[in-house]
């Protein structure tokens, strides 16, 4: 996405220079400039109220590749001409325990980083320390929509690409990446509009020289770093199987004590049930050998109180016994066919009596049948 556009860059005679590197006298097309990209007359615009830039006096073109490639030829004539410091390169990793899936050139890009990442814990290694050169060359990498990809910067035949990222202003939401295979430093502008548009010349290479506002990219150099990270990867995976291991080791221990304590227990339980069982069935033979104790002792006091048959004797239990006045039977009145006024008979002489009411009443019947 691309914001408002005002272009403090501008050529002349073949040398980049500033807006803010103008005199009074020079404005419009007194300035004797030419825009970076196209090559067409630039007025320069040093108003009292909005930002002094530059703009086409005619139709002009595209005013975000005419910024970026003026930020570009800024970058690549510092380059050319000063001690450049190129900032040391750090790289940043995480260790996974639980995985031992080495670094490869294939994946490490998932795993490694050349700047820390908020909120995580990481490890570092330093890879090179911050150093100073003279770069034979520099040269502008256009792409296809026109637009200044990256500075290729060539040192005693090796090379650094410098992607920059421009100020907001220019360009939102931008998204600096390696630049194919070269070792890549970003140059991270984007929140320097405000200086960048005041800044003459001098303060443009100031802004470039200041180390803080780099950061690597990428570097061939990270494949150094594989040994050292897999070397520390694998110490820490198989330190996790030995501590996944003992934990496994203390698990069944502890479950052969829980194992173990539960059948204590359920053992424990079945010998509390047999006990109980055991001592249900003493106290109900005790209770039975206590009610048959019990119930001889009502059995003889009753027999030895009645006299006559009919008479009704109270035991200890308030339970009515009578002797039967058929058989002599004694018993309790539960078990007495007929019962009242301290007369009855027994179940048995009761049955027999029915029996024999009821053959004495088939006798006439029988009779009348043979007649």
């Amino acid at each position: 996405m691309y914001g408002e556009v005002k272009n403090p860059f501008g050529l002349r005679d073949g040398k980049h220079i500033t807006v803010n590197d103008l005199r009074e006298d020079e404005r419009g097309l007194a300035c004797n400039c030419v825009c970076p990209l196209c090559k067409d007359p630039f007025e320069a615009r040093l108003g009292a109220v909005r930002i002094h830039h530059f703009a086409h006096s005619g139709e002009g073109c595209d005013e975000v590749a005419s910024y970026l490639m003026g930020l570009y030829g800024f970058f690549r004539d510092y380059a050319s001409s000063a001690i450049f410091r190129i900032p040391k390169l750090l790289v940043y990793y995480q260790v996974d325990k639980r995985s031992n899936v080495p670094v490869t050139r294939s994946n490490y890009t998932g795993q490694i980083t050349y700047y820390p990442k908020r909120g995580l814990s990481q490890k570092r290694i330093l890879l090179s320390k911050e150093v100073k050169l003279s770069f034979d060359s520099a040269e502008i990498m256009i792409g296809k929509s026109k637009r200044p990809e990256a500075v290729i910067a060539t040192y005693h035949g090796r090379r650094i690409a410098f992607v920059i990222s421009p100020p907001n202003t220019v360009c939102k939401d931008f998204a600096a990446k390696p630049y194919k295979d070269i070792a890549t430093l970003e140059i991270v502008l984007s929140d320097k509009a405000d200086l960048i548009s005041r800044a003459n010349t001098e303060q443009m290479y100031a802004i470039f020289s200041d180390v803080n506002n780099y950061r690597w990219l990428s570097s061939p150099l990270v494949f150094s770093a594989f040994a050292k990270i897999n070397s520390e990867r694998e110490e820490a995976y198989q330190d996790y199987q030995k501590e996944l291991k003992q934990i496994r080791i203390q698990q069944e221990e502890e479950n052969k004590k829980q194992e173990e304590l539960r059948q204590k227990e359920q053992e424990l339980r079945r010998q509390r049930f047999e006990e109980r069982q055991k001592e249900a069935k003493e106290e109900k033979l005790r209770r039975q050998q206590e009610e048959t104790q019990r119930e001889a002792k009502d059995r003889e006091l009753v027999e030895s109180q009645i006299k006559i048959h009919g008479q009704l004797v109270i035991d200890s239990r308030k339970r009515r016994w009578i002797q039967c006045e058929s058989c002599g039977k004694i018993a309790t009145d539960s078990e007495f066919w007929t019962y009242q006024w301290n007369r009855g008979q027994c179940k048995e002489c009761g049955e027999k009596r029915i029996l024999l009411a009821k053959a004495e009443s088939e006798q006439p019947r029988r009779a009348e049948k043979k007649n």
